[in-house]
C-alpha cells in the first residue's frame, strides 16, 4: 500500500513539473514583453552600463582626490664599523637604528584643476546615461519592427492557408462534376495544380514566420529559439484609430530635438569639453601645498660609548622626536608651451563636439522628415489598398457564383481568385508598413 502511495506521489510531481515545463513553453511573448526581454539581454546595453559603472568609479576617485594624502614609515639600518649618532657625530662603531616617521601632503590650490575636474567628470558621467538611454531606444525601435515582421508574415500565412482551404473546394466540385460527365478531366488536373502551388506557398509562408520569429529572438538573445513565439491577439493597433491620428512633422522634430538621448548627450560632451578647456587653462597658475611631518628613531649601539649609552626605547622615542610643517608654492614660468598647446587642442575639440551635435541633429531631422514621408504614402498605399480589396473581393464572390452556376471557365475564376489573393497580400503589407511608420514617428515625437 504504501508502495503504491509512492508511486503516485512521484507520478503526480513529475506530471505536475511536466505541465508547468509545457505551460512555459507555450507561452507568448507580447510586443512589451519582447522589449524588455531584449533590454535586459542586450549586450550593448550592458557594455553602456559597464562605461557608466566606470565613469562613476572615475568621478568618486577624482572627489576623494581632493583629501590631503597621509603615509607612515619605518626603516631598519644596520650599520657595521661606523654609524651616525643621534647628534649627526660619525664614530667607529656598529650600531642598529629603527626610524618612524608619518607625513602629510595635500594641495591647496591647484589653479582649480581639480574642481574643473570634477565638474568633467559629472559631464562625462551625465552624457555615459544618455548613451544608455539612446541604446535602449533602438534596441526598441528594432525590436518592434522585426515584432511586426512576425505579424504581418503570421497574417500572410492564415491568408495562404484560407487559399488551400478554398482550393481544395473547388477541386472537390469539380471533382464531382467530372465524375458526372459534366466537366473534363483537363479542368479537374488544372484545379490539383492550383491547389498544390497554393500548398506550396503555404509552405514559402510557415518558413517565413519561422525565420522572422528567429530574426527576433536572436535580436533578444533569447536562449531557447525552438519554444520562442508571439502572440497575435490584442498587439495588433487599431489601424482606423491610428488613420485618424494627425501628426504635425514640426512638433516631432522639435520634441526629438529636445529630448532624445542622443541629442542630449552631445550637448553634454560639448559641456565636458569646455570643461575639459579650464582643466587645461589651470596649468597656467601657480600650485600651493601643504606637508607635515612627524619623526623619530631608535639607537641601538653593540658597544657602548661612555658619552652615548643605550638609553630605553621610551626615552629614545621622545627625545629623538621631530616634527615640521611647510608650504610649498610653485609658480610655472616656462613650461615649453605645453599648458598653451593643450588649451588649443581643447577649443579644437570643443569645436569637433560642436560639429557632431549638428550632425547628428541634422541626420535626425532627415530620418523624422523621411519617416513622415513614408508614413503618408504607407497611408496612401493602405487607403489604396482597401479599395482595390473590396473591389477584387466583389469581383471574386460574383465569379465564384457564375462558377458554381457553370457559366464562368476554370481559367476565370482562377484569374479573380489571384487577383483578389494579392489584393489581400498588398492590403496586409500596407497595413503593417504604415503601423511601423507610425511607430517611428511616435518613438520619435515621445517626450
Amino acid at each position: 500500500m504504501k508502495f503504491n502511495y509512492k508511486i503516485s506521489l512521484i507520478s503526480g510531481l513529475i506530471f505536475f513539473f511536466l505541465s508547468i515545463n509545457q505551460l512555459y513553453a507555450q507561452k507568448k511573448m507580447s510586443l512589451q514583453e519582447c522589449v524588455d526581454f531584449a533590454l535586459e539581454n542586450s549586450y550593448s546595453v550592458k557594455q553602456k552600463i559597464l562605461e557608466k559603472e566606470s565613469n562613476y568609479i572615475q568621478l568618486k576617485a577624482r572627489k576623494t582626490s581632493i583629501a590631503p594624502s597621509i603615509g607612515a614609515n619605518v626603516g631598519q639600518n644596520l650599520d657595521l664599523g661606523r654609524s651616525t649618532l643621534s647628534n649627526n657625530e660619525k664614530v667607529d662603531i656598529s650600531q642598529s637604528t629603527t626610524s618612524f616617521s608619518v607625513g602629510m601632503n595635500m594641495d591647496i590650490f591647484q589653479g582649480l584643476r581639480t574642481h574643473h575636474q570634477i565638474k568633467s567628470d559629472q559631464l562625462n558621467l551625465d552624457a555615459t546615461l544618455f548613451d544608455i538611454e539612446d541604446a535602449k531606444e533602438n534596441i526598441e525601435l528594432m525590436v518592434t519592427a522585426y515584432y511586426l515582421q512576425v505579424l504581418l508574415n503570421k497574417e500572410m500565412l492564415e491568408v495562404m492557408k484560407a487559399q488551400v482551404i478554398l482550393d481544395k473546394e473547388q477541386e472537390n466540385r469539380i471533382k464531382l462534376l467530372v465524375d458526372n460527365g459534366k466537366n473534363s478531366d483537363a479542368e479537374l488536373y488544372a484545379a490539383k495544380s492550383t491547389l498544390a502551388s497554393d500548398q506550396l506557398s503555404v509552405v514559402e509562408a510557415e518558413n517565413s514566420v519561422r525565420l522572422s520569429l528567429l530574426d527576433l529572438a536572436q535580436l533578444m538573445n533569447y536562449p531557447e529559439i525552438d519554444k520562442f513565439d508571439i502572440v497575435t491577439e490584442g498587439d495588433k493597433s487599431n489601424i482606423d484609430a491610428i488613420l485618424d491620428k494627425n501628426i504635425d512633422v514640426n512638433t516631432v522634430v522639435d520634441n526629438a530635438l529636445n529630448n532624445r538621448p542622443a541629442i542630449l548627450a552631445a550637448m553634454t560632451r560639448i559641456e565636458q569639453a569646455k570643461r575639459d578647456i579650464k582643466v587645461s587653462q589651470s596649468g597656467w597658475y601657480p600650485t600651493l601645498g601643504l606637508s607635515a611631518y612627524f619623526g623619530t628613531g631608535y639607537y641601538y649601539r653593540f658597544n657602548e660609548i661612555a658619552l652615548q649609552p643605550n638609553l630605553p626605547f621610551g626615552e629614545q622615542f621622545r627625545k629623538n622626536a621631530g616634527e615640521a610643517i611647510g608650504l610649498t608654492l610653485t609658480i610655472p614660468i616656462f613650461d615649453k608651451l605645453s599648458t598653451y598647446y593643450n588649451v588649443k587642442q581643447q577649443k579644437i575639440r570643443v569645436k569637433s563636439q560642436e560639429l557632431q551635435l549638428e550632425e547628428t541633429k541634422r541626420a535626425l531631422i532627415k530620418n523624422i522628415e523621411q519617416a513622415y514621408v513614408n508614413a503618408v504614402a504607407a497611408k496612401e498605399k493602405y487607403v489604396a489598398s482597401q479599395v482595390a480589396h473590396t473591389a477584387t473581393l466583389v469581383a471574386f464572390q460574383y465569379e465564384e457564383v457564375k462558377y458554381n452556376a457553370g457559366s464562368s471557365t476554370n481559367y476565370e475564376f482562377n484569374d479573380a481568385k489571384n487577383k483578389y489573393l494579392k489584393a489581400q497580400s498588398n492590403l496586409i503589407q500596407s497595413k503593417f508598413d504604415f503601423l511601423f511608420r507610425i511607430k517611428i514617428l511616435e518613438f520619435y515625437g515621445k517626450a
